[in-house]
């Protein structure tokens, strides 16, 4: 029993170097990968030491005691002034402790968090985001177009959806240039989110083409709303270089600016600029795919 009793205290030392040593060997292959956990492992260590400085400390004394070393260690370190050493030793690794981990660790692990966040936010963004128009991409607005489609089938609750094409696009892109042309579309862009609301998601899907979901919006407000976006779209013509676009303004020379003439031809009459509609009604038992 006695020598359960001495043996003890080394059997939690060989635990509490054990432990040291793991975290030792982590730290040093992956150095990078702890970030504000190093100061906990700073932390862990300390309380090792102390653990280890604690049991070792009785260990030799109550061996001593027991007979299995001499017993001149129990007269050294049975002295009264020695034996607060360990108690001593434990108050001070607190205090370093609780200075660490609320001085220095916990403001870090807030601020890495924080960080963190924003990353994540940035992150969703550009995975959700063109970085054009900054409207929505494609992938998140037929996301949205799935869930949107659900609770359309579900409640049968009204929902549009608007697809825009500019006319005359690749004639802006030939004659002056894609810097002009992504001016022209980042002028759709801004014109589509002036003109929707908060719940409506507008996006570019694919070169020249935009989307714009509509929920709750059934096919003479859709229509409404498609009406006053093109004409909001029809004043959008950028300036570029040799003559202003305006309302009715002409290039040098008496040619008029085909960006111009591409708002101009917007009209609900047919063919290009022409507003049209396909409705689908829900009823039980029926199943809407969206296009693919």
């Amino acid at each position: 029993m006695n020598l359960a009793a001495a043996s003890i205290y080394w059997v939690i030392v060989a635990l509490w170097v054990t432990v040291l040593v793991t975290v030792l060997v982590a730290y040093v292959k992956n150095p990078i990968a702890f970030g504000t956990t190093r100061l906990l492992l700073c932390v862990l260590a300390i309380d090792t030491f102390r653990n280890i400085f604690e049991n070792v400390y009785f260990g030799l004394y109550f061996g001593g005691l027991y007979g299995i070393f001499p017993h001149d260690v129990v007269t050294v370190l049975g002295q009264p002034l020695l034996l607060i050493v360990p108690k001593i030793l434990n108050v001070l690794a607190g205090c370093v402790v609780l200075g660490l981990l609320l001085l220095r660790w916990l403001p870090m692990a807030i601020n890495e968090r924080e960080l963190a966040a924003q990353y994540t936010d940035h992150l969703e963004d550009l995975a959700t985001t063109d970085a054009l128009t900054k409207l929505y991409n494609r992938r998140h607005f037929e996301s949205a177009a799935r869930a949107e489609l659900a609770r359309f089938q579900r409640y049968f609750r009204p929902l549009s959806i608007l697809i825009l094409d500019v006319d005359h696009f690749k004639g802006v892109n030939d004659r002056f240039g894609h810097a002009v042309g992504d001016t022209v579309l980042i002028g759709v862009a801004d014109a589509c989110r002036s003109i929707k609301r908060a719940s409506d998601i507008a996006a570019r899907i694919g070169g020249e083409e935009f989307a714009i979901l509509l929920p709750e919006t059934n096919e003479e407000a859709a229509r409404s709303f498609a009406e006053r976006l093109r004409k909001e779209v029809t004043e959008c013509a950028p300036i570029v270089p040799g003559g202003e676009v305006g309302a009715y303004s002409e290039r040098r020379g008496g040619d008029r600016n085909p960006l111009h003439d591409s708002c101009k031809r917007a009209t609900s009459s047919g063919g290009r600029g022409a507003l049209s509609s396909q409705t689908h009604r829900a009823e039980p038992g029926m199943r809407c795919h969206p296009e693919r």
